[in-house]
């Protein structure tokens, strides 16, 4: 059995109200970084963490105190969330402080692969952080497809009669 925490972006998920549902499914299917794991073991997710929000000097330490909450009852890998891996300018000092003080679990980039990286890099950030689109979007817009970038928006309004 492999005994998997996710560690998951706190302005997505809290902010935005993301329930890891693509990267529970990647993990129930085994699919993205998931793949990784023989499907002869079974995976058991031991929780879900949240960073401290960005940017502040004590978030390592934090982060720390959240890793060590599921470490004591023994994490085999911890998965940083997709949107972690894509976005946070803080991810290299967080992997490198849970790996200095627990070197015993994996440390894995990844969840999900996600269906347009360039789309969730360019519109995805500045919407769903500052929006600009006049209905409020959610994290579930971008897995259903129904994303609207306010790129798109703004070529709607100027192309009206």
């Amino acid at each position: 059995m492999v005994r998997i925490g996710l560690l998951t972006c706190s302005n997505y998920t809290q902010g935005n109200n993301c329930g890891t549902l693509v990267c529970l499914g990647a993990m129930r299917k085994r699919r993205g970084f998931f793949e990784r794991y023989q499907n002869d073991n079974k995976l058991n997710l031991i929780g879900i963490i949240n960073c401290s929000r960005c940017p502040t000097l004590a978030a390592p330490e934090k982060i720390l105190k959240r890793v060590k909450a599921l470490a004591q009852v023994r994490l085999d890998a911890l998965h940083f969330s997709y949107c972690m891996t894509a976005l946070c300018s803080f991810l290299k000092i967080y992997q490198a402080v849970i790996a200095k003080a627990d070197p015993d679990f994996e440390i894995v980039s990844g969840t999900h692969i996600p269906r347009d990286k360039k789309q969730f890099k360019s519109g995805v950030i500045r919407e769903l952080l500052c929006p600009t689109v006049t209905e409020h979007q959610k994290m579930n817009n971008i897995i259903r497809g129904t994303f609207k970038s306010a790129k798109i928006f703004k070529t709607r309004l100027t192309n009206v009669p």
